[in-house]
């Protein structure tokens, strides 16, 4: 049932945004889907609505049990699932219009959907040469140093041969998102460019009341640390 709900699930949020978003490269849509469809945003649907408290478990103490994220979102596909079979398609539309849609707009502005690795990885492939194996980034690490419980890894990220961009951290992926941002920052990649304007076009209101209450948090914040001085 999880597979086949997921799979409706994909399908679904690929037309969704085939349909709102017909411009947007196909890296930044494949994040997009991603952030809708995957285990975290599942979990949470699924708890918004109390699924939880249908779930079989083996506890015999009829307690209530305390669900991991992957456990809640096969619940939920198996509901889509369920739903698909007994009614049908346009049904799952309804369902993920209400409960899965609306967030798109949360996960565009705040983009924590979008971690450094994959939108590099996701600019890479915007380059690549029409006919050819497509180019990604490769990950190497230069340097460990430290002693076993206190590890400080060096990585660095290189694009068609070249390095782009370094990274520190207390492990290897940390060390690679670091690295990824690096490049990120320090390269004009075209898709980047792209994804912002359609930002700030799309949604220049929410951008702009993100923004003054960042300002003022960040005032409020300055504030009380001068009164404790």
């Amino acid at each position: 049932m999880e597979f086949l709900g997921d799979s409706i699930m994909q399908l679904v949020a690929t037309e969704y945004l085939f349909i709102h978003f017909p411009d947007h490269h196909e890296g930044h849509l494949t994040l997009l889907r991603s952030s809708l469809v995957n285990n975290r945003t599942q979990a949470k649907v699924a708890e918004e609505l109390g699924m939880q408290e249908f779930a079989i478990t083996n506890d015999k103490t009829k307690r209530p049990v305390a669900l991991r994220t992957k456990t809640l979102a096969d619940l939920l596909e198996s509901f889509i699932a369920a739903l698909y079979i007994d009614k049908d398609l346009e049904y799952v539309h309804t369902f993920m219009n209400v409960c899965f849609f609306p967030r798109l707009k949360e996960f565009i502005l705040n983009q924590d959907w979008n971690d450094p690795k994959s939108q590099l990885q996701q600019c890479c492939l915007t380059l690549r040469t029409e006919g050819k194996e497509p180019d990604i980034p490769l990950y190497k690490t230069l340097q460990t140093v430290g002693p076993s419980h206190a590890r400080t890894y060096t990585v660095a990220v290189y694009f068609k041969g070249e390095r782009i961009g370094c990274g520190k951290g207390p492990s290897i992926q940390q060390a690679e998102m670091g690295a990824a941002m690096d490049a990120l920052e320090k390269y004009n990649f075209p898709q980047m460019a792209h994804q912002k304007r359609f930002i700030e076009r799309k949604y220049r209101q929410e951008l702009k009341e993100m923004r003054r209450e960042r300002e003022r948090q960040e005032k409020e914040t300055d504030e009380a640390v001068e009164g404790r001085k």
